[in-house]
This record gives C-alpha cells, sequence and structure tokens, in this order.
C-alpha cells in the first residue's frame, strides 16, 4: 500500500474515532430519565453525525467528468478504502 494512503486512511480513521467518541455522549439521553434529556446535546449530536457523514462521504464538485460523474476534490472514507483493498488485491495477483 502507498505510504500517502496509508496516511490519508489513518488520519480520516483518528478523526472517526474521535466523531465517534462524542456522538457516543448522546447516551446520557435516557428515555426514562427526562432530568437528563437535553436539547443541547441533541444539536451537537446532529453536527457530529453530519461531520461524520462529511468524512466518509467523497466531497464532490459541481462540474462532472466525461461519463456525467461529479469530479471528486477530495475522498471520503469510503473510497480511499476501495482504493486499499483495490491495491491490496492487486499486490496478491
Amino acid at each position: 500500500m502507498s505510504k500517502k494512503l496509508q496516511r490519508q486512511i489513518e488520519k480520516k480513521l483518528n478523526k472517526l474515532s474521535q466523531l465517534l467518541d462524542k456522538i457516543d455522549e448522546a447516551r446520557i439521553l435516557n428515555s426514562d430519565e427526562p432530568e437528563n434529556w437535553n436539547s443541547d446535546t441533541l444539536y451537537s449530536l446532529a453536527e457530529e453525525l453530519k461531520e461524520t457523514l462529511q468524512l466518509l462521504e467523497d466531497k464532490t464538485g459541481k462540474q462532472l467528468d466525461e461519463f456525467g460523474d461529479p469530479i471528486v476534490l477530495e475522498p471520503g472514507l469510503c473510497s480511499l478504502m476501495d482504493d486499499w483493498e483495490s491495491q491490496e488485491e492487486e499486490d496478491y495477483d
């Protein structure tokens, strides 16, 4: 695997781990305990979920490539993992 791809994946996985830790904090909202309900926690959860999706998905531009697909400005973690798996398969062939 290329070192550049490895660094990109590691960086995004670390960020994902941090976001998941923050998302896990929303578990304090127990439906049986109204005294723990907090709208700020839910708004924070919504923002962290949006950020998580952005981390996983490709960032695309408005321009289209020759196939009519949006041009990828920055690959998301899902695409990076696809690239890694493809490289792994090529290395075994």
